[in-house]
C-alpha cells in the first residue's frame, strides 16, 4: 500500500511540474547561463518541494546525481549530501516559504549583509521564524543567492579561496572525509573549487610531516 501511495503522488506532482514541455537536455548542461534559466523555471514550479524531496530520497542512484533538479545544481545538491551527513537536513516546506516573496523583504537584506545561513537564521528569530541553517541555506538557494557557509572574509583579508580553507576549515574538512564524503562533495559543501580544497589539504599534510621531524 505504502509502494502505491508514493507512486500516486509522484505521478500527479511530476504531472504539474512547470518544466513539462522543456527539453530535459538542458537540465544537464554545465553553462552557469543555462543553469540560471533552468532554475529560473524550477523557480517559478508549483512541485519543486515535492521534485527536491524525492530526488534527494534517489540520489543514491547513479542517474538521479546530475543536472538541475528541485531547483539545485548538481553542486548544491552534493552539499546537502555532506549536510545529512553532519545530521543536517532541511525542511524544505520552510525553505519554500522563506524562498517567496512573501519573505523577500527580509531575506533580501540579509543576504545582502552576506551572513551565512547559521546568521541569517539567527536574524530571523528577531521575526518569529525558528529554522536550521541548511533550511536557510535551500532557501537562499531557491531564491538564486550562494548560501556560502565559508567565513566572510573581512576588509583587508587579502587571503586566496584555498588559504581561507586552509586557515578556517580544517575541522569540518577532516569531520566530513572522517564521514566517508569525498573531496568533490567537500568542495561542493562549502562552495569552493576541488583545486582549492586540495591545496588547503595539501598544506595541512605538509605541515603534519614538518611537525613529525620536528619531533
Amino acid at each position: 500500500m505504502t509502494t502505491t501511495l508514493h507512486l500516486t503522488r509522484a505521478h500527479n506532482w511530476r504531472t504539474s511540474a512547470a518544466c513539462q514541455g522543456v527539453d530535459l537536455e538542458m537540465f544537464f548542461v554545465d553553462n552557469p547561463g543555462t543553469q540560471a534559466r533552468i532554475q529560473g523555471i524550477c523557480r517559478g514550479c508549483p512541485v519543486r518541494t515535492s521534485c527536491l524531496a524525492d530526488t534527494l530520497d534517489y540520489e543514491g542512484q547513479s542517474h538521479m546525481r546530475w543536472g538541475v533538479v528541485g531547483g539545485l545544481t548538481t553542486c548544491q545538491r552534493r552539499a546537502l549530501r555532506c549536510e545529512a551527513l553532519l545530521g543536517n537536513r532541511p525542511n524544505l516546506k520552510q525553505a519554500r516559504v522563506l524562498s517567496s516573496p512573501v519573505w523577500a523583504a527580509v531575506m533580501v537584506p540579509l543576504r545582502h549583509r552576506g551572513l551565512s545561513p547559521a546568521q541569517i537564521a539567527v536574524e530571523l528569530r528577531a521575526h518569529d521564524v525558528l529554522v536550521s541553517a541548511v533550511t536557510v541555506r535551500v532557501a537562499v538557494w531557491w531564491a538564486g543567492g550562494k548560501g556560502s557557509v565559508m567565513p566572510r572574509r573581512g576588509p583587508g583579508d587579502g587571503r586566496q579561496v584555498w588559504e581561507l580553507v586552509r586557515d578556517e576549515c580544517r575541522e569540518v574538512v577532516y569531520g566530513l572525509r572522517e564521514l566517508g564524503a569525498g573531496n568533490r562533495d567537500v568542495a561542493a559543501y562549502l562552495q569552493v573549487s576541488e583545486d582549492a580544497l586540495a591545496r588547503a589539504i595539501h598544506a595541512w599534510r605538509a605541515e603534519a610531516s614538518e611537525g613529525v621531524k620536528a619531533a
